[in-house]
């Protein structure tokens, strides 16, 4: 167990070193005593995070947990890559440059990573997930699961009568989210130095203060005080869904002319987060006046909505619209939008149109034309017959709408991180197993039961997969599952 949370601290800290690197690099519109700060604070925890490692070096756990969260980050990359063709010398290049130059305190297991990449393009090609990836070439250990699934998760309410402050604080007063809130920022407190500790945080107290919208900021600092973190560090969990993820929504009508709606939700697990996030995975419905004015699967800690429903209106998912150069670039360019005036993050922007729109047509123009600052997918479902519609997002518009067509045989849809006009990479191909397990459900037979086993099928249910959520507008159906899918999870 001590090893266990020796490599899960581990982790933490590699994802904090690259959220900071990304603020620096950015070149984000920061004072210049900002960015000299910002400088001074990455030399620090650098400098200390290579005594640390040297320190836990002679019982491997170091080099171990490290070079397994870098493997994550370099998979993701090659894949990505390997998808436009990019040829082996130039995504070398391309490691080293990006990569390995930015994590400089961890050089020699990046170094090794460079080394390995001929057998990591062979992996992927022979059609290995990131984490397998990584196990197969012992870089990381295989993940164990024995609990039940799928698994309801539990339900809280949310008042939005009450100040902003005060809105998640029964959920994030939990025990046991409490618990994994302060194990997290326990761990960084207990690597770091006080000084480095607190500038980091104080980094994420800006973002959160000075850039998101009042009211978000306002509710993530109450939670923060309530679970027993600094509200800095829960700012940079709220950027979490930006960095990375990888889902699968599914739109549906019926002969009836019922819209069924349905997402797997993924997240990294290169990056360490998929387990805890099952754990802090909770389904909130949000009041107004004693009146349920929406509900939303969500993380404790978390403000935006990923997967949520207006009763009697719409639903929308959010799934990522992977970036082609690479989720560390990516990364970059999210942070440093975060500046620009109007524009929002994508959850952010479905927690304001569920609050706002009353009807699907407002919510579908909404979430089309309001600037954000990544690209994104949005599902949407609505409450009337043709109401079901995938949104391909740039920042700065909808780049296409594809909307149901049931007299055309067009009675489902299926999205998962790929523009669905073109064939989705082989090494990620989740689509056609969802599109096969749709045509054998069968629109006689399309059901919300059908579709979770539909994202019961490896691999669109996969080790990364957190959870489940199965939504209804027209009768207000909601339901969530955490979901364990034992290594490797594949047919």
């Amino acid at each position: 167990q001590k090893k266990k949370n020796k490599q899960t601290r581990m982790k933490v800290i590699v994802l904090v070193v690259l959220a900071v690197l990304a603020v620096v690099v950015s070149g984000i519109n920061l004072s210049v005593p900002h960015k000299q700060q910002l400088g001074e604070v990455l030399d620090k925890t650098g400098a200390f995070l290579k005594l640390h490692q040297k320190a836990t070096s002679k019982n491997g756990l170091g080099d171990l947990t490290v070079t397994c969260a870098l493997c994550g980050i370099v998979v993701n990359e090659i894949e990505g890559f390997l998808a436009e063709n990019i040829s082996e010398a130039e995504i070398i290049k391309f490691i080293d440059r990006d990569v390995c130059s930015l994590l400089s305190v961890f050089s020699s297991e990046c170094n090794n990573l460079i080394s390995l990449v001929p057998q990591i393009i062979q992996l992927i090609e022979s059609k290995n997930t990131p984490s397998s990836v990584c196990i197969n070439l012992n870089l990381c250990t295989a993940p164990f699961y024995h609990q039940p699934d799928p698994s309801l998760v539990p339900t809280y309410v949310i008042d939005l009568d009450l100040p902003a402050a005060q809105r998640f604080v029964n959920v994030c007063s939990v025990p046991a989210y409490q618990a994994a809130g302060q194990f997290l920022t326990g761990v960084l407190k207990e690597l770091l130095t006080p000084e480095v500790y607190n500038d980091i945080g104080d980094l994420g107290w800006l973002i959160n203060s000075q850039y998101f919208p009042t009211e978000r900021g306002q509710e993530i600092h109450g939670c923060a005080q309530a679970m027993g973190v600094p509200s800095g560090w829960l700012a940079f969990l709220n950027l979490g869904y930006e960095v990375s993820d990888a889902c699968t929504s599914i739109v549906a009508q019926t002969p009836s002319g019922q819209i069924l709606h349905a997402r797997n939700m993924d997240f990294w697990a290169g990056m360490g987060f998929t387990d805890t996030l099952k754990n802090i995975t909770y389904t909130a419905v949000f009041k107004k006046g004693g009146k349920t004015i929406h509900q939303a699967t969500t993380f404790a800690g978390y403000v935006g909505i990923l997967s949520g429903m207006r009763n009697n209106a719409f639903s929308v998912t959010i799934n990522t619209r992977f970036y082609p150069k690479g989720p560390v670039q990516l990364f970059y360019e999210i942070v440093a939008a975060i500046m620009e005036e109007n524009a929002q993050l994508v959850s952010f922007l479905t927690r304001e149109v569920m609050e706002t729109e009353t009807n699907y047509t407002s919510a579908v123009a909404r979430l089309s034309n309001t600037p954000l600052i990544a690209d994104v997918y949005y599902t949407v479902a609505g409450v009337s017959a043709g109401q079901g519609a995938v949104i391909s997002r740039n920042r700065n518009n909808a780049t296409n709408v594809w909307s149901l067509d049931a007299a055309k045989g067009r009675w489902f849809e299926v999205q998962t991180n790929y523009d669905h006009w073109q064939q989705p990479p082989w090494f990620d191909n989740r689509v056609t197993p969802a599109v096969n397990g749709m045509n054998a459900l069968g629109r006689q037979k399309v059901s919300l039961v059908g579709m979770l086993g539909v994202l019961s099928i490896k691999p669109v249910l996969n080790i990364q997969s957190t959870f489940s959520t199965l939504m209804s507008p027209l009768d207000n159906s909601f339901k969530s599952y955490t979901r364990w899918c034992p290594y490797p999870c594949v047919e």
